[in-house]
């Protein structure tokens, strides 16, 4: 056990009775899982921790052994889910005495829960944790097992089909050590079914054809489209755009030609986001910077990034102004009838499916918004290439083989994984084909629930509903999104900016950028450029030079360690 862990463990009788009342008073919604299927007891560590073993073990001997595991959000029937796996396990002579025990904490609750579960150290062997929920900050601490060695193993050869080499390279972070070098690792599983949306609009197919307006191809034909159709629907706003900080952004943009921007340098706020260059081969920081840098600045960057291009972003986005609520920014928040909507693809079903309901005889198409994603150019998308939603196993957990077995089997087949996400076939689903489901219509209290996206997301086991099936041009464009070979990793993933050297100055600037952030779409263009301006002024005299230095040194190392 890590020597800041004994410092938890004191800890703990003295937040006993404090957390005893806040739980008491708070009735978090945790529920037991009364539904979970356990036949034995956890005698064993089943294995230990693997953090500092060169490879797990390939045949140990597992005693019977119950992992506990808590997920963010309800499950419902999760007992004949956990009974088929006992059943499909039984002659298994490691699994069959591996004994999965859910709980499930409301996600209102669960950062509180999960803080409270990293001081006292519960009795948890894998849990949810959301990048919201501050995963960076406890992987920091040391809270997160090591998990490198499970991977890339062919002794879990479900993992190794599951989790790509690229995939676990995603997933891979760098801790600070005491002695300020950093220790690469896998701290946290990470659950997705793609890494990256393909953002678009969608729109009133129903109107541009009443209109008689072209196909929606281009930039151009979607501004046509909407200028039509407002000009005869006047009860109509042109567009419900609720995010459109990356609207024609590098951050959006699948040609980032060694400019890269990410979450953990993200620390003003997303109108004042640090874009940071590198040399050709990826491995020289040329510099950091914001909105309203000088030209000299500007200048450090790779060719075709050597002008203020975060300010020309923020003045192109504001074309769209006119189309938006004219009542923004003010108390009137009712919704006006959309000619077009920004949608993330993945949300188009649900919300076609709203907008149905809302005014019958709608109908509704999807416009892929970015170039390289709409033309389905290969290694166009540059990301991270993980999501916001992870599975970890705390540092102190006696039964992390166990742990890492299950997964194994769970990610080794269709079989298994369709199990945990859609409940058991034939009774809560059905195959379409070789690739899509249908659910059952089964009576809700036997209907099978499970919030996939704190548990058993994974790229590799995709299917697709009935909607998308039979849209083939929809469905292409899931299948982009859905192919590995669509993105690049962005070399500054794994990177995390300790803010602990500039906290003072970091929260000054952040607190100029929350105005900013929130007023930035009521301008006109030259009304952005002279706020933007006014930011940065205002920046530098409270620590931005200070910040830019510190972000270059931390970035600088980080790529030191990852290709030494």
């Amino acid at each position: 056990m890590k020597a800041h862990n004994w410092l938890k463990k004191a800890m703990v009788t003295l937040l006993a009775g404090s957390m005893a009342l806040s739980m008491a008073a708070c009735n978090s919604g945790e529920s037991s899982s009364s539904n979970s299927v356990s036949t034995g007891t956890n005698t064993s560590s089943g294995g230990g921790s693997s953090s500092t073993s060169s490879e797990a073990p390939s045949v140990p001997e597992m005693p019977d052994t119950t992992i506990n595991i808590r997920i963010m959000n309800e499950f419902k029937n999760l007992d004949k889910v956990i009974a088929k796996y006992e059943e499909m396990t039984k002659d298994d002579p490691i699994l069959s005495h591996i004994h999965p025990e859910f709980t499930w904490v409301a996600g209102g609750d669960y950062r509180d829960r999960l803080s409270m579960a990293m001081i006292a150290q519960e009795d948890y062997d894998l849990m949810f944790c959301g990048s919201w929920h501050g995963l960076t900050t406890y992987m920091q601490d040391g809270n997160f097992a090591d998990l490198s060695a499970y991977f890339n193993n062919d002794n879990f050869p479900g993992l190794k089909t599951a989790f790509s080499e690229n995939f676990v390279d995603a997933m891979t972070s760098y801790v600070r050590q005491e002695d300020g070098s950093l220790k690469k690792g896998v701290y946290s599983i990470n659950l997705a079914s793609f890494y990256e949306d393909s953002r678009g609009f969608m729109y009133r197919e129903d109107l541009r054809q009443k209109y008689n307006c072209g196909p929606i191809t281009d930039r151009e034909s979607l501004f046509a489209y909407l200028d039509t159709v407002l000009a005869n629907e006047t009860d109509m706003i042109g567009v419900n755009l609720w995010n459109f900080f990356y609207i024609d952004s590098p951050v959006y943009s699948g040609k980032h030609d060694n400019v890269f921007s990410q979450d953990s340098t993200n620390v003003f706020g997303d109108q004042t986001r640090a874009f940071v260059g590198l040399s050709e081969d990826g491995k020289t920081v040329t510099n950091v910077v914001f909105p309203g840098d000088s030209e000299e600045e500007f200048a450090k960057m790779p060719a075709g990034y050597q002008t203020d291009f975060i300010t020309e972003y923020a003045v192109k986005r504001t074309e769209w102004n006119k189309y938006l609520n004219p009542n923004r920014g003010g108390t009137d928040t009712v919704e006006r009838p959309a000619v077009i909507s920004y949608c993330p693809l993945t949300e188009f079903e649900s919300k076609s499916k709203e907008g149905q309901e809302a005014i019958p005889g709608s109908e509704y198409g999807f416009y892929v918004y970015e170039d390289a994603q709409r033309n389905k150019e290969k290694g166009a998308v540059v990301c991270d290439m993980v999501t916001n939603n992870w599975l970890i196993v705390p540092e102190w957990s006696e039964n992390i083989d166990a742990v890492m077995y299950f997964l194994d089997w769970m990610f080794g087949t269709q079989e298994a994984h369709d199990l945990f996400q859609y409940g058991i076939e034939g009774e809560d689903w059905e195959k379409i084909g070789e690739e899509g489901y249908r659910q059952l219509d089964i009576s809700e209290d036997q209907k099978y629930v499970m919030p996939n996206y704190s548990f058993t997301l994974n790229p590799a086991y995709i299917r697709y509903s009935e909607f998308v099936l039979n849209d083939p041009e929809l469905k292409a464009d899931f299948d982009y999104i859905y192919d590995e070979a669509t993105y690049q990793l962005n070399p500054l993933a794994g990177f995390s900016f300790d803010t602990s050297k500039v906290e003072t100055q970091v929260a000054s600037i952040s607190a100029l950028s929350n105005e900013l952030q929130l007023n930035i779409s009521l301008y006109d263009a030259d009304e952005a450029v002279s706020k933007i301006n006014t930011w940065h002024s205002d920046a530098v005299n409270v620590g931005l030079e200070e910040v830019r230095s510190e972000m270059i040194t931390q970035l600088q190392a980080f790529l030191d360690a990852k290709n030494a």
